[in-house]
């Protein structure tokens, strides 16, 4: 009689289950926490290239949403709140991402002296600008501060020197002008690593200037425009470009975004839909004759019983806040209301997933998009 085949070894079983380096990675971004990632890599050499290649090649990857923070003004009621990172739940794909960064950033600030003097200006590539509390932004060029709250570090950003021409731009306008305002950004590098980008937008009337720091440099720069209908700030070239948008019916709301491929994207809501039109970005500037193309019009989830508007935009995506219709919106946004559901929406993609419900109603917000396994300092 012949001996029995002996067993199939589990080793040579897992052989067979071969995956390509980018869909390993694409695993690894979903662990929970470090220590994952860290027994995962541990497992064999195979892993172990994977988990170092996501280290140095993290922008091949999608930086996910893990949350949006509230904007924050000067306001002594907001001081007494705590600042919460509204984090990504179940089922959006960033959900586990989301929980682990939530409890690792400090946003107490406790590494930065005089913490409770700060308040957010604006987030991107996982860092946080911030100015202080009791500064309005038409009362001058005020101390700025970038900060990493996952590695608690940061850096104060040098005034605007004497030698960058303000052109004709006051130094003192009185507060209550709502036709001039100073605005402080974050504008993105388009490279990984450290380097950084602050700008402060200034108008008057039709005329607007960027003054531009860049932390490879340690330097400011200054552009100017002019402008009659929408002026946007090209934040790679640092130009202005005038776009010409498209009529939108009374009651729909607009956000003009990047839609990738070299076009700029013109969505509205209205009537429980989403609109997107795309034009080209010309060389000579976004305001060129051709027409804006009407390119999808996708239905909003539950419009029945929710009414949409835009909450925020980084990192490529928007941020849509779905209200409970017939419920008063009067509420201050330090009140409780119905659960409120916020969104995010995949410029490029158009996907839309729930980020989270909160009963707070939050008109404006930063989205706040890092890696929580493979992130390094950005400051």
């Amino acid at each position: 009689m012949p001996s029995p085949a002996a067993p199939r070894d589990a080793g040579a079983q897992a052989s067979l289950l071969i995956f390509p380096d980018e869909i390993l990675g694409e695993i690894f971004l979903r662990l929970d926490s470090a220590a994952d990632l860290a027994r995962a890599s541990a497992a064999c050499t195979a892993l172990l290239r994977v988990a170092r290649f996501l280290r140095l090649r993290r922008h091949l990857y999608r930086r996910p949403v893990v949350g949006f923070l509230r904007s924050e003004g000067p306001s002594l009621a907001l001081r007494r709140q705590p600042r919460l990172l509204h984090h990504a739940e179940p089922p959006h794909r960033d959900a586990s991402a989301g929980r682990g960064l939530a409890q690792l950033v400090d946003l107490t600030f406790s590494f930065i002296p005089d913490p409770n003097s700060w308040r957010i200006c604006d987030a991107g590539d996982g860092r946080l600008l911030l100015a202080p509390r009791a500064a309005v932004t038409t009362a001058g060029f005020v101390d700025l501060v970038v900060c990493d709250p996952l590695h608690r570090r940061y850096v104060r950003i040098p005034p605007v020197p004497d030698d960058v021409p303000t052109g004709t731009f006051p130094d003192d306008v009185p507060t209550g002008n709502f036709r001039w305002g100073r605005f402080p950004l974050l504008a993105p590098t388009g490279e990984e690593g450290s380097s950084f980008r602050v700008v402060w937008m200034v108008k008057l009337d039709g005329k607007a200037a960027a003054f531009v720091f860049s932390s490879a440099t340690g330097k400011w720069s200054r552009t100017s425009g002019l402008f009659t209908d929408v002026l946007m700030l090209d934040t790679r070239r640092m130009e202005f470009n005038m776009v010409r948008i498209p009529r939108v019916r009374l009651g729909q709301l607009h956000a003009i975004v990047e839609a990738g491929e070299g076009r700029l994207g013109f969505l509205t809501i209205g009537d429980g839909m989403l609109d997107l039109y795309c034009k080209a970005w010309q060389d000579n500037g976004a305001g060129g004759a051709e027409e804006w193309q009407h390119e999808k019009t996708i239905p909003l989830p539950d419009a029945d019983s929710l009414s949409y508007a835009f909450s925020g935009v980084g990192s490529g995506y928007l941020l849509l806040r779905g209200f409970p219709r017939g419920s008063s919106m009067l509420a201050s946004s330090s009140q409780e209301v119905p659960k409120v559901q916020y969104c995010t929406l995949e410029v490029k993609t158009l996907l839309m997933e729930r980020l989270c419900v909160s009963n707070k109603c939050i008109d404006f917000a930063y989205l706040y998009a890092n890696f929580p396994l493979l992130s390094l300092p950005t400051v």
